[in-house]
């Protein structure tokens, strides 16, 4: 096992930056977390059990205003539970739609940590994860619905929290440090290979991921490391340094990167 992330380069190259695993209604540990050394969050997907509690969705409403509020940035990627409802789905594709993840990638701010999204479960009627898809894209599922199955105009609500694979080879085409799913890598029992192969395809180092509500870390064979966290489990790593091993650090890290842009551009020629 490679050491413990928070004693790793990801503290620095996640300097500012609060994972927060499936709330499920639970917003609490959250806003007791944030601090002034926080400038992103970034939330794993179910933010409410809406089909059970509607009044979940004001709770989400008005928590995701207060982080706000507290001039920190946030994002989420969707989680099943996030397409229960009308009145859940349309807090994340209609009201804050700019901060939803799904097949995004946003530049952190302190050391510009590129962070990708893939949200979403597998659903077999649409692909098993595995094999070949019965339907590939966001447009086939349209074309074949019937009108009345359609929400607000697009996808059936259900499926706004669906994978296809139209989008993972979208997602596999933008460069990322991180990338951050709600369905699980490999590693995890009911993980899926092509998650390991989209980080791969992104130059992604770290998967961190929700749905499952277990906390760990692991590594996966083309080594990019895993993150795994709890229901509204706070993950913000940290590491003691001082100034100038600080700055080191990151003189390091950004030499890192113009040699890797160096050679994207050149590989090719």
């Amino acid at each position: 096992m490679q050491d413990d992330l928070n004693q790793s380069e990801w503290a620095l190259l996640l300097e500012g930056v609060l994972f927060y695993g499936d709330p499920h209604g639970r917003w609490d540990p959250l806003l007791k977390a944030l601090g002034p050394e926080t400038k992103e969050v970034i939330i794993l997907g179910d933010l409410a059990d809406a089909a059970k509690d509607p009044a979940q969705v004001e709770t989400a409403r008005r928590a995701l205003q207060d982080v706000r509020a507290r001039g920190i940035n946030w994002w989420t990627i969707s989680g099943n539970h996030d397409t229960e409802t009308d009145e859940i789905c349309d807090l994340l594709h209609d009201e804050m739609p700019a901060n939803l993840l799904d097949g995004k990638v946003v530049q952190a701010t302190g050391m510009g940590t590129a962070i990708a999204g893939l949200g979403g479960v597998v659903r077999g009627r649409v692909w098993d994860g595995r094999g070949p898809a019965q339907v590939h894209s966001p447009e086939d599922m349209i074309a074949a619905s019937h009108p009345s199955a359609l929400h607000r105009g697009g996808l059936p609500r259900r499926h706004r929290s669906t994978i296809f694979p139209s989008e993972v080879a979208k997602l596999g085409l933008q460069r990322a440090d991180v990338l951050v799913s709600h369905e699980a890598p490999s590693c995890n029992r009911h993980g899926f290979s092509f998650i390991d192969r989209l980080a791969g395809d992104m130059g992604a180092g770290l998967i961190v991921h929700g749905h499952h509500h277990l906390s760990y870390e692991s590594v996966l064979p083309n080594g990019v490391r895993v993150k795994g966290l709890g229901r509204a489990e706070v993950w913000q790593p940290s590491v003691e340094l001082s100034p100038t091993q600080r700055s080191l650090l990151r003189a390091g890290v950004d030499t890192l990167r113009r040699g890797s842009a160096t050679y994207d551009l050149l590989k090719d020629l």
